[in-house]
């Protein structure tokens, strides 16, 4: 009842005294502005510190309050439910309101948002609520003007209704945030280079759904930044021209996370993952999907590791020179590794490049356990038992590559975890998670959301949703010692047994 009784006389107050001051914007124009200008600010300020306001102390989860006439009786309720309140400054009391509400927002594990200020849409109120939408941070509130302005942010629908539900939802929020900040966490497949083209980056937070403010927002020390070809033909002169085109993109990635320099870094090695991370720094790496990209020369797969590849996925949506696909545009799922793909898996072997298995067939999944020397990934997959895509594993497969020591990291795209993207949400992406976890065993799990590549669902649509998924791993009842695998440790132990087999001669 006390939590009802609060949101009816709370919002009802706020309703009334802010009608009667805000500042009125046109909507939905100027706060679109308003959003784009704030993540401009965020862009730019996040290069030099994005840590300007340690976490505070104490076992009490941190509530926002806004500077509003309501905030001493807010206060108080928050702290009679067993919360620390935050008042949050004016505009007129910050320096930068565009970054610096961004950055306060770090310490908050909750929030209360009076429901008709936030619909006066004042600079104040869009920014606040901008601030909380972008972190993922627990409500008391209507989440309307997010829903209304950005249907991008994809939030998942509903909000907290009682000052209880937000305070147990503020500690799990809290200890999820402790979970990835102690540990290296990473998500193994992103297509962002494939958006250059419309001027995304890493440094920058725009309508991708990767990139360093958004992996900040959502505790994400890395991301694995995708080569990523069509299949062509296979004769020499394309195989050349795809190697050439392949080659190019690489360069690119590497040029756009050194434009970022001082905030992130790419790693070749698990022991430059870390200093990177040490450092502060966001962490970045390279892979290649669909070995196309190798051409048909097997000296390719050396330059690849030169250039800092860590994983190579074999093909794509159609057969290549190396191995049939798992796609219905592939001539036959049963069939696997050709001769030419059994050299490239003992060459990926020797130079100690992952093998992913994302794509491929059943044929040459099973082709890989055999010839395989080191344990094999699926960067980006899901459960055939949950929803029965060929894009997913079957758990005699999950069962294999757990034998196997390698690893499958969970996808979040709509089409392959089973229904249309608009119903789609992180419970329907937990549930391939759990599955696989049940089946292959927590250590043989992670994430790979496919963001920029079709991925993203309801709850999770980006770096800085990722913290969602942590809350939910921690609600289904998983350890922080397994929460911490799924992050991370999984795939570095995996990434580290690959290198250690390999031939260093």
């Amino acid at each position: 009842m006390r939590g009802y009784l609060f949101i009816f006389v709370s919002f009802l107050s706020a309703l009334v005294s802010f009608r009667s001051r805000a500042q009125e914007l046109n909507y939905p124009d100027d706060v679109k502005a308003i959003f784009e200008k704030s993540d401009a600010a965020l862009s730019s300020y996040c290069h030099s510190d994005y840590y300007s306001h340690p976490r505070l102390e104490g076992l009490l989860p941190t509530i926002a309050i806004p500077d509003c006439p309501q905030k001493e009786i807010l206060s108080e309720m928050v702290r009679k439910a067993g919360g620390h309140p935050a008042e949050v400054p004016s505009l007129a009391a910050i320096r930068n309101p565009y970054s610096e509400l961004w950055s306060l927002a770090a310490l908050w594990d909750g929030a209360m948002i009076p429901d008709g200020w936030v619909r006066a849409g004042d600079e104040y109120s869009v920014l606040f609520y901008k601030a909380i939408a972008d972190r993922n941070i627990p409500h008391v509130g209507s989440s309307s003007l997010t829903e209304a302005i950005d249907k991008g942010l994809r939030k998942m629908p509903g909000t907290i209704t009682t000052m209880d539900g937000l305070i147990e939802k503020a500690r799990t929020f809290r200890k999820a945030k402790e979970l990835m900040d102690s540990c290296f966490s990473i998500d193994t497949h992103c297509d962002l280079p494939d958006l250059y083209h419309l001027g995304y980056s890493v440094g920058t937070r725009s309508k991708s759904l990767t990139g360093v403010p958004k992996m900040i927002e959502g505790h994400l020390d890395a991301q694995i930044l995708i080569s990523f070809l069509w299949q062509g033909p296979l004769d020499n002169a394309s195989s050349d021209k795809a190697v050439r085109k392949n080659l190019d993109k690489i360069k690119k990635i590497k040029a756009d996370v050194d434009n970022y320099s001082q905030i992130c870094g790419l790693a070749k090695t698990p022991a430059e993952a870390d200093s990177l991370k040490a450092l502060g720094k966001k962490v970045f790496m390279i892979a290649l999907e669909n070995g196309y990209g190798i051409g048909n020369d097997l000296g390719n797969i050396k330059k690849m590791k030169d250039l800092g590849v860590v994983y190579i996925s074999l093909c794509h949506f159609r057969d290549n020179a190396i191995c049939n696909t798992s796609s219905r545009h592939g001539s036959n799922p049963s069939k696997g590794l050709t001769d030419f793909g059994k050299q490239v898996v003992e060459e990926m072997n020797r130079q100690g490049i992952m093998i992913d298995l994302s794509h491929p067939s059943a044929g040459t999944f099973w082709d890989c356990v055999k010839y395989s020397k080191a344990p094999i990934i699926c960067s980006h997959s899901g459960a055939k038992a949950v929803y029965g895509h060929d894009r997913g594993l079957d758990d005699k497969q999950l069962k294999a590559l757990a034998e196997n020591g390698g690893l499958i990291q969970v996808y979040s795209v709509p089409e392959y975890l089973g229904r249309p993207r608009s119903s789609m949400t992180i419970d329907d992406m937990m549930e391939h998670f759990d599955h696989c976890v049940k089946v292959a065993g927590a250590e043989h799990v992670g994430i790979g959301s496919d963001f920029d590549g079709g991925g993203g669902v309801w709850g999770c649509n980006g770096d800085n949703d990722l913290i969602n998924l942590t809350v939910k791993m921690l609600e289904h009842g998983y350890t922080p010692e397994q929460i911490k695998g799924f992050w991370g440790e999984n795939f570095m132990r995996v990434w580290k047994e690959v290198l250690s087999k390999a031939d260093q001669d």
